[in-house]
């Protein structure tokens, strides 16, 4: 470039206007980076009462801003003789191409499109400051009318402008499209990664789906095996049971004894080994869903007070109280008698099995949920030891226990309280409980009372 058009940065001053104060010291801020100087003024009316003040080398401005915006403003400053050759750069987003109509309407010098990249700004101001010097003296105008959406516009502007603001445009255009271009290789590569995604998301789903054919032909072999072992263990146990029974009642001869000690250790280990065979059959047969339910009316006083004459033995031999409460009136449910005595049993051999001294309390009594409905509850309170709130969240698992160790005092495969809880679920009813550590627990077993209940 010639020397005679080289520019010295510390002599140069530009306005800036901006009617957002953080926009505005932004670009302050990048134009003193360069050494030029800079003022700031935030709208049209201000910025022409600081060029009249001191003329700037160049002005800067924004387009939407109150009381004056940028055509207006860039208008008044070429409508003067005295300012018309201080170069204007509008900031535009150039959504229409009426804002380049507008722009050269008004006199505008150059466009920079938001949002602008700093070292194209920069550079943008730069050539404008060179293209200053260049066209001093070259004061040629011509006019020249176009229409553009059914408006006509009258254009009076020095060649050297039009020329700088289709520069300008035409290179705003070839960095939009360069912006377009990266976009779509994104895009392309994105959609690249999509089908490989895909791909192996389909794979993925494929070994899902045979897995979950293997799942289910291994649940059909375990619940067939269950279902099988169950048998062939429970025919010897019975007979084990059947036949101990009959030595202890001492049909074949008296007993010394040891011997009455230790068939009545061998009949108690079978029983318990056949309940533990029983709660598993059980158990398969809820996960696999082939519960069959067979319903009846049943009286629940009956019912309680069944459950409480096969267990007082139990609590007897451990020097426990067994109370019964029952509610005043009739109770009846129509339900399965089998799965919900089983749900009772097991709670009160539990509360009997936890509890060292003390009192087992049953109760039947009638409750109300939140939505008015009437619901029948069978409760077993205890006085044993009580749930840690840390052991609670488990209480209800399957095998879960809250002594695992191999010295803990009550027998059990951790099924009893999970099995209940899945019983009351297929009956329709909710199980829950309450404890408090060193003071006891309450289980409570909520059906929906029918029309009939009392």
């Amino acid at each position: 470039m010639d020397a005679s058009y080289e520019i010295e940065p510390g002599e140069i001053e530009i306005l800036i206007v901006e009617d957002s104060p953080t926009q505005a010291e932004r670009l302050r801020r990048l134009i003193q980076s360069v050494k030029y100087r800079a003022r700031v003024a935030g709208n049209g009316r201000l910025a022409l009462e600081a060029i009249h003040e001191r003329k700037p080398h160049l002005v800067l401005s924004d387009i939407v801003m109150p009381e004056m915006d940028g055509y207006d403003l860039c208008r008044a400053i070429k409508a003067d003789a005295g300012l018309r050759d201080i170069p204007v750069i509008l900031v535009t987003s150039l959504n229409d191409p009426k804002d380049i109509i507008r722009g050269i309407e008004c006199g505008a010098d150059n466009f920079i499109r938001k949002p602008y990249a700093e070292d194209y700004l920069l550079n943008r101001i730069g050539h404008m400051l060179v293209n200053q010097k260049l066209r001093k003296n070259q004061n040629m105008e011509v006019g020249i009318a176009l229409y553009l959406g059914e408006q006509k516009h009258f254009i009076n502007a020095e060649r050297q402008q039009i020329l700088d603001l289709l520069i300008s445009t035409y290179e705003q255009a070839v960095q939009v499209n360069s912006e377009l271009q990266a976009r779509e290789r994104q895009v392309i590569e994105l959609n690249m990664r999509l089908a490989h995604h895909a791909g192996q998301l389909e794979t993925i789903n494929r070994e899902i789906a045979l897995k979950n054919l293997e799942l289910a032909e291994a649940s059909r072999m375990k619940s067939a095996f269950i279902a099988n072992m169950s048998h062939e263990l429970r025919t010897p146990l019975n007979a084990i049971i059947g036949f101990t029974g009959a030595l202890l009642m001492k049909l074949p001869g008296p007993l010394t004894t040891e011997q009455d000690k230790q068939l009545n250790t061998i009949r108690s280990s079978a029983r318990h080994l056949l309940s533990l065979i029983n709660d598993i059959l059980d158990v398969a047969k809820i996960e696999a869903g082939k519960v069959t339910l067979s319903i009846e009316t049943v009286q629940c006083q009956n019912l309680v007070n069944e459950v409480a004459e096969t267990l007082r033995p139990l609590a007897t031999q451990k020097g426990l109280a067994l109370e019964v409460r029952l509610e005043a009136q009739p109770v009846s449910l129509d339900t399965d008698r089998r799965a919900l005595t089983q749900i009772l049993i097991n709670l009160a051999n539990n509360a009997i099995k936890f509890t060292e001294k003390g009192t087992v309390r049953i109760s039947l009594a009638m409750g109300t949920r939140e939505d008015g409905s009437k619901t029948v509850e069978f409760s077993v309170a205890d006085s044993g030891a009580g749930i840690r709130t840390e052991d609670q969240a488990k209480l209800f698992q399957a095998f879960s226990q809250l002594d695992s160790t191999s010295t803990r005092h009550a027998e059990g495969a951790g099924l009893g309280l999970y099995l209940c809880q899945n019983l009351s679920n297929v009956l329709g009813g909710s199980l829950y409980f309450t404890s408090e550590f060193g003071k006891g627990s309450v289980f409570t077993l909520a059906m929906k009372a029918g029309p009939g209940a009392i």
